[in-house]
């Protein structure tokens, strides 16, 4: 029978005479049992021969302390699928790593700067085939091995390395041996970095109305790229609140999971026109991040636009980033790919899209939309989507159903997806949600969601885990929970969003729209509209963890 590791294991010390241990050597991980290990983040599962841990934000640490001097780390490990990793052993905070996007061999870290390729996995790491990697220091020099090959030798200046270990980022690792050897000392008895987040966070106001040179930010979207950075997009609405006029596209990240933010970006500025409705994506295969955005003239309101008296109509584009958010591709227009002619208006988004996981439809990238009908004035929303890695877009399907527009795609069991829609059914002032069994080509049962009440506007929704493993499902959700734009509340769904019997108040103040996502470090962050007067007056960001959310608010 399987069991759980939880935290800390202390049993070998300086090992000798052990079933493949070296004089001197320490023995961290020995035929997959744990004997002297460290557990960041979720638990690790021991099966037979090895130990299993999977996921961003997790790590297997040595129970032990790495001095100065010469070492040898040394562990055998596979990696269930290579698809989207990036893996790494792990030392002072450097990453010897393996990129299953483009099957690479990279380094990061203090020691190496940003990431960059050493080298290529062809040949030498396979799904599910145990392989030995080593990072050996003799002088001032640092090898990297990797079965049996030495793939890179960089000068090493760093003195005592402290924490190292093994980390299997977005794969699932199978650990079977894991040592060193060197200056080793005892006193990690705790997770030395990467502390477990409990209860709620600070808020950290990450744009400001006013401030920057524009009147209001608005639209919040929240991205956390394939390396752990996350990135704040907003409109940066230059002369007034109003949803038309000099409107720039901007973005503000964060490499420490919000703690601190960058400089303002433009990432889209055309002149005095429309630049907005962000809704980004991320191709776990490739890394690249696509950030799908629609366009209008200045001067064209969306009345205009809807009565077809407009000088221009909304045009849909694309843009990407292949290095972590800091540059971007000129932009690409699809409007003909991806809006019927008897269209008017049009959004994407805004808040994020999502990519298929599991099933038939697995790695397509799916974006949340919405338009109106020229001829009936009717608002639907609808979806579109890339089965190429983001290089073109297809129009996916509409809702059966009308009085729906703004909306957020999640992904449930059983190969379906779910659409959560903003509602203007008056009649019922409650989201609505529909079914696709085909990845967002066509939509079915479409309802109210009686739970989740809105006083018509944007909201988010996002899964936080699937069932398995001794987990359970878990989906979270946040909007302005009332007949007003106020009280930010964040819910959670075990039952793939059918019922949310667990709320928590976040904000009581003045808010509005929202975005969610779940951080490499497994806590839950929102990144929202809110402000003691309006809801317009900041963009706010916070995270929790799932316990804090649990513990809120049962429905009855």
């Amino acid at each position: 029978m399987n069991t759980i590791i939880t935290h800390i294991i202390l049993a070998a010390a300086l090992l000798s005479g052990v079933a493949g241990a070296q004089p001197g050597q320490c023995v961290f991980v020995e035929r997959g049992e744990a004997r002297a290990v460290v557990v960041v983040g979720n638990p690790w599962q021991a099966g037979k021969g090895w130990l299993q841990g999977s996921g961003t934000g997790n790590f297997l640490n040595a129970a032990k302390l790495l001095g100065e001097g010469d070492f040898t780390i040394s562990a055998r490990f596979s990696l269930q699928d290579l698809n989207g990793t990036a893996a790494s052993l792990v030392f002072g905070g450097n990453h010897f790593g393996f990129d299953g996007r483009g099957n690479k061999l990279f380094v990061e870290g203090p020691d190496f700067g940003r990431s960059r390729t050493i080298g290529s996995i062809e040949g030498l790491i396979a799904p599910g085939k145990p392989v030995v990697a080593e990072v050996i220091r003799a002088g001032a020099n640092l090898t990297l091995r990797l079965a049996g090959k030495d793939v890179a030798t960089f000068p090493f200046k760093t003195n005592a390395v402290g924490v190292f270990g093994l980390r299997p980022w977005r794969a699932t690792m199978r650990v079977y041996e894991f040592a060193a050897t060197g200056k080793l000392t005892d006193g990690l008895t705790d997770p030395p970095t990467y502390p477990a987040v409990t209860g709620l966070l600070g808020k950290t106001n990450v744009f400001v109305s006013g401030q920057g040179g524009y009147d209001t930010y608005r639209i919040p979207s929240l991205l956390v790229t394939a390396r752990g950075s996350l990135l704040a997009f907003t409109e940066g609405r230059r002369n007034s609140s109003s949803d038309t006029g000099d409107i720039d596209m901007q973005l503000k990240r964060s490499t420490d999971n919000g703690a601190t933010w960058s400089a303002t970006q433009i990432v889209w500025d055309d002149a005095a026109n429309v630049c907005g409705n962000p809704c980004p994506v991320v191709d776990q295969t490739t890394g690249t991040i696509w950030l799908l955005m629609t366009w209008n003239r200045s001067d064209d309101p969306e009345p205009k636009i809807i009565e077809q008296t407009s000088k221009d109509t909304r045009r849909v584009f694309v843009t990407s980033s292949t290095d972590d958010g800091l540059t971007w591709a000129k932009l690409r227009e699809i409007t003909a790919d991806t809006k019927r002619p008897n269209w008017t208006w049009y959004a994407t988004g805004p808040g994020a899209g999502i990519q298929i996981e599991r099933g038939p439809h697995k790695g397509r990238l799916v974006i949340p939309c919405d338009h109106i009908e020229a001829s009936t004035k009717r608002y639907f929303s609808h979806v579109i989507y890339s089965d190429d890695h983001g290089q073109t877009w297809k129009l996916g399907g509409s809702t059966p159903q009308d009085k729906v527009n703004e909306c957020e795609v999640v992904e449930l069991t059983g190969n379906r997806l779910l659409l959560n829609m903003r509602n203007y059914d008056k009649s019922q002032r409650t989201r609505q949600q529909a079914i696709s069994a085909d990845g967002g080509l066509t939509w079915a049962d479409q309802r109210h969601a009686p739970e989740l009440i809105e006083p018509i506007c944007q909201a988010s929704i996002r899964r936080y885990s699937w069932p398995g493993d001794g987990r359970k499902s878990v989906i979270l959700f946040s909007n302005p929970a009332s007949d007003k734009r106020n009280k930010l509340t964040v819910r959670a769904s075990y039952d793939e969003g059918r019922t949310w019997p667990v709320s928590r108040l976040l904000d009581p103040r003045p808010s509005a729209y929202s975005c969610l996502a779940v951080l490499p470090d497994r806590t839950i962050a929102v990144l929202y509209e809110a402000g003691d007067k309006r809801a317009y007056e900041t963009i706010v960001f916070t995270r929790f963890n799932l316990d804090w959310l649990a513990s809120g608010r049962v429905s009855k």
